[in-house]
Formats: C-alpha cells, structure tokens, sequence
C-alpha cells in the first residue's frame, strides 16, 4: 500500500486476500490446500478484521474512477472557444464586405 494517500477499500481487500492465502509464520508445517469454503470463510474474517464491507469488494467505479467530468468540461469549452472564433470571424467578415466606409 502507498504512504502517500489513505489505503482504499481496494487496498485492503487485496491485502486481506494476501494475508488470507498466505501460510502463517507460526505453522510451520505444511497444512492442506484449503477448500473453497474455507478459503471464502479466511478471506472474509480477515477482511472484516481490516474494515471491509461484507460484500468484499468494492464497486468499480471506487476501483477505476470516470474521466466522464474532465471531458466533458473540456468538450463545453471547446464548444464555447468556436462559438467566440465563428462570432468573431462573421463580424470580420461582414465588415469588410459589408461596411459602407
């Protein structure tokens, strides 16, 4: 997990399933391959003891953010700087050919 921003849901449910597939120091013998039952049961009391929801992961758009926002902002000022240059352009144009000095 990074130091420079607060660990995500994300974060966490990747470190509880790490922690949840990852053989204890404290056994050293080797166990047998847990059943998908078990291992669903670990990685859920491991996620519930970080702070994950009981649904375990989180939503996609936690995960992977929109840029929805940024270009959306940039298409209406696009928008707004042709709007201004065909406005300027037709002003241009009507005084030069249009103009009665």
């Amino acid at each position: 997990m990074s130091e420079e921003r607060p660990p995500t849901a994300w974060d966490k449910f990747v470190e509880a399933r790490r922690h949840a597939l990852s053989q204890d120091e404290k056994e050293p013998e080797v166990r047998e391959p847990m059943s998908m039952d078990e291992l669903e049961r670990a990685i859920a009391e491991t996620a519930a003891a970080s702070g994950l929801p009981e649904t375990g992961m989180p939503p996609r758009a936690v995960v992977h953010p929109s840029a929805r926002k940024s270009y959306s902002k940039w298409f209406y000022r696009l928008l707004l700087l042709l709007f201004s240059a065909l406005v300027g352009f037709l002003l241009w144009w009507g005084y030069e050919h249009y103009s009665t000095v």
